[in-house]
């Protein structure tokens, strides 16, 4: 009963941290939670067999632990903007029409020197193009010159 509520469980919080990184661009690292809930499914599929009582116990404890841990984390260290928001936010000024071009994420560096991902895309407008360079947690950006 138990392992069958934790795989759903698992399924479920692996399934909302690939929605989130979609949803965020793919700057968040989330990678090694996935992986570690994928080894927790597997985990409780061969528990059945393999552990006595007490250790059945304590590796759902630990499971149920941990899959408390993981929403309350990556929520809480979620950026303040979406891609959408961060080009809603650049582009708010411009009048249309105007073409948003996706580029891959960079790395920035914010006022403490700590090094984190962040947006980069370009607005063509008027056979202009203006790539821009959008931190997600402060929501500060700036316009990238060649």
């Amino acid at each position: 009963m138990y392992r069958k509520i934790i795989i759903i469980a698992c399924l479920i919080e692996v399934s909302f941290l690939i929605f989130l990184q979609y949803r965020y661009n793919n700057i968040l690292d989330v990678f090694s939670f996935i992986g570690a809930l994928v080894f927790f499914m597997v985990l409780s599929y061969f528990l059945k067999v393999q552990l006595s009582k007490k250790r059945k116990e304590v590796v759902l404890f630990l499971q149920a632990l941990f899959l408390i841990f993981v929403p309350i984390y990556v929520i809480s260290t979620l950026p303040q903007y979406t891609y959408e928001s961060a080009v809603d936010k650049v582009t708010q000024n411009l009048e249309e029409p105007y073409v948003v071009n996706k580029q891959k994420n960079t790395l920035i560096q914010n006022e403490s020197n700590e090094i984190k991902k962040g947006y980069m895309f370009s607005v063509e407008q008027n056979s202009k193009v203006n790539s821009y360079v959008f931190d997600p947690w402060t929501g500060n950006y700036h316009e990238v010159r060649d």
